[in-house]
Parts: C-alpha cells; structure tokens; sequence
C-alpha cells in the first residue's frame, strides 16, 4: 500500500504546484482565449450550442479526465480495438481535441513546447513563415502567437495531418483569421509526402514515432529543402518502448541523415531542436 500512498501524495503534490505555479484560468488568459475558440468553432457547426452549457460541462470534463476509464474499458472488453490505428484515433478524437485545449492551460507548456519555437523562427528568418506543420494537430505555436502578435508574421499554412476534430477546427481557425491554408489529409500512422509544398518553416513534433515510414518523411524535408533559411524544427528525441501509438521510437538514427546532408542543429528547445542546411 506503501507504493501507492507515494504515489498518491506524488500526483497530488504536482497538481497543487501546478494550479499554483503553472495553470493559468484567469479571464486573459490564453486558456480562455482558446476555449472560446473552440466554442465558435462548435457553435459553427450546433447552432443551437449553449455556452452556459458548454462552459459547465467542459469544465467537468477538464476535471474527470484522469480518472476517464474509457481505454480502460476497451482493454477489458475489446482488447484488439488498437490494432486499427486509423479506426482508433478516430475513435478518441474528442478526447484529443480536449487533450490539446488542456495543454493550453499551462501557459509555460505551451512557450516552451511550441510558442518559443515560432519566436524563434520568425526572429531568425525576418520574412513573413510559409509554415509547414505536420501532424501537429492544434498547432498552439500559431495560434498562441497569432493571439499575442496577429498573424503578419505568417504568409500561409500547410497542415497535414488525420482526418479528425481538430483538423475541421484549424480549417476553421484559419478562416476566422485570414490565414491561407493548404490541408492535406492522411490516414494515421502513414507516412504523409510534402511534394509541392512551399515551406520555409517546419513544425513537427511528436508525429514521427506514430509514423509507419518516418525515415521517408525525413529524406522529403532534405529534398523538398529549397533553400538555406529554411528551418526545420523537429522532434527526433526517444520515446522509450514501442507502444501502439509509437511505431518506430528509435528516432535519434535519423539525425545522421540530416548531419549527412550537411544540416546541423543551430538552437535546441526541450524536445524540439532546430536544423538549418549550411553551405
């Protein structure tokens, strides 16, 4: 009993720290800001959606979902519901979505996970970014910076990613703020292909260990590479054991590819590092 009282107490003490320290609800924050987004976007399509309602409801779900038995229960009673990948992402596609507005909660997640990133990138290449994210599914780097700076900053987006949620919300999310956008849907857990596109910054972060064939996609990023601004911001750190949603965790092989192609890590953020071709 020992063992699960420590952990108890462990689970406890990193909630306290983090409604203190790090979660952010006040009424400016980019929490609110992001959850109302998503009310839009739902009302969009329920018209009769009521945000007294969904505030009450979202706010128990936010609150339930560590204790959520669902994946539990298909453990139990459908235990080869994972072994159609498409059909199971599918299947949990609420629960992402939900997922990716919980990250907005802890505003230091968010900076050092994905807004520091395009900080960085927009500094560095001084021209308006033809972003390239791929399986980024909400790309909080965009949005959270196109809340604090507007959206000069980005000439267009090329998102590629399931068929789920949250890629009807940036479809959504990009027409609401007069973002170009050029969606490509893939089937989860296939390698996507990036032929055509125009991209001078490269978001991809926890996308390649889902991936089938992620060395395919690394040797796309270095021929479909146009130019030497071009950044690649990619997160190529192991994952651990392979796990039905981690395919091929053995990602760090393919940072030989980018060295051998003469690309070298000019900036490195916590699992994200930055790759730039020098000449």
């Amino acid at each position: 009993m020992r063992q699960y009282k420590n952990f108890i107490l462990t689970l406890s003490l990193k909630k306290i720290y983090a409604y203190f320290f790090l979660n952010d609800f006040s009424k400016k924050s980019y929490f609110i800001y992001l959850k109302n987004l998503y009310f839009d976007f739902l009302l969009s399509k329920y018209p009769k959606l009521d945000k007294n309602n969904f505030d009450k409801n979202l706010n128990y779900l936010i609150n339930f979902s560590e204790g959520d038995l669902t994946s539990t229960f298909h453990e139990v009673f459908e235990p080869d519901y994972n072994q159609d990948l498409d059909k199971y992402y599918k299947m949990y596609e609420k629960q992402i979505f939900l997922r990716f507005l919980q990250y907005s909660i802890n505003t230091k997640l968010i900076r050092n996970k994905y807004a520091d990133v395009y900080d960085f990138a927009i500094k560095k290449i001084n021209k308006p970014l033809k972003i390239l994210e791929v399986g980024g599914g909400v790309p909080h780097g965009l949005i959270f910076n196109t809340w604090k700076y507007g959206n000069k900053f980005c000439e267009n987006l090329n998102y590629i990613e399931a068929d789920m949620l949250h890629s009807e919300f940036v479809t959504w999310y990009c027409k609401f703020n007069s973002i170009p956008l050029n969606k490509k849907i893939f089937t989860a857990s296939k390698t996507p292909t990036i032929e055509g596109l125009d991209f001078n910054f490269v978001f991809a972060k926890d996308i390649f260990e889902h991936l089938d064939n992620p060395g395919k996609l690394i040797d796309d990023l270095i021929a479909f590479n146009k130019n030497s601004e071009t950044l690649l911001c990619l997160d190529l750190e192991h994952k651990g054991t392979v796990t039905t949603q981690h395919i091929n965790p053995n990602l760090p092989i393919f940072k030989k590819k980018l060295v051998d192609n003469n690309f070298r890590v000019i900036k490195e953020f916590k699992e994200v590092h930055v790759w730039q071709k020098y000449s």
